[in-house]
């Protein structure tokens, strides 16, 4: 079987007539905006970017957090670290040091929430950075990917060459700092927001034996499912 299959399936599935498709095309249409949160190991970035890449829209990861520096006017350097404190006390105090503007992290917040909504004005996929909280409200299409400890361990093993061990040590330190990044940066404002809260996403894949090409095909059939227009999208051949 060939590796296009899934993808001449997906064809075959979302296909309509030629009348219905350029009535459509003739509507306004709301942008389609796709977040994928992930565990690391897990082969979300991978993943976010073979979406982004057959549903023919832009990505954006570390641009989100560009966007948020460039508009609390903070050199995005200074803005990265902010992701990780799990802390949010010290993130405050932190960010003060770092910008020498006395702001805290609600200065951080909502630089945070401007810049996704801005991007989520058109087509696009974004990864990370609470993005499925911050756009809860619209019409987006919610994806995290998951896999097991040890199977994200050896993953990052293999690709960064460090022993299984250390690299088990990584998994765990990275997921935790994203868990707490985002309890603390969005507690206030959302009663849920957890990424263990399995409600906040409307797909879930564990790709401990799913493999990222694998994944896409499943999570376009899964937005066609829920009524997301693919009519747009054009599938390499």
């Amino acid at each position: 079987m060939s590796a296009n299959d899934p993808y001449t399936f997906l064809k075959t599935l979302i296909a309509t007539d030629e009348a219905k498709a350029q009535s459509r095309a003739s509507q306004v249409q709301p942008p389609l905006i796709v977040t994928v949160s992930r565990d690391f190991g897990s082969r979300g970035d991978e993943i976010a970017r073979m979406l982004a890449n057959q549903l023919t829209i832009p990505l954006y990861d570390r641009q989100i957090l560009e966007r948020a520096a460039n508009r609390a006017h903070v050199d995005p350097a200074r803005f990265e670290g902010l992701d990780s404190f799990q802390s949010s006390s010290v993130s405050s105090f932190i960010f003060s040091l770092l910008t020498g503007s006395g702001g805290d992290l609600q200065t951080y917040q909502r630089a945070l929430f401007e810049a996704v909504l801005e991007l989520a004005q058109r087509d696009c996929v974004l990864v990370g950075r609470g993005a499925h909280l911050i756009l809860s409200g619209k019409r987006t299409f919610r994806v995290r990917i998951v896999g097991s400890r040890m199977v994200c361990a050896k993953r990052v093993s293999e690709e960064m060459g460090i022993p299984l061990e250390a690299a088990e040590r990584k998994v765990y330190e990275i997921n935790n700092k994203r868990h707490k990044s985002i309890e603390n940066l969005f507690k206030d404002s959302y009663e849920h927001c957890s990424l263990n809260y399995a409600k906040n996403f409307d797909l879930i894949i564990n790709t401990d034996r799913i493999s990222a090409e694998g994944a896409v095909p499943i999570i376009m059939m899964a937005m066609q499912q829920a009524g997301f227009d693919l009519q747009r999208m054009a599938p390499k051949a």
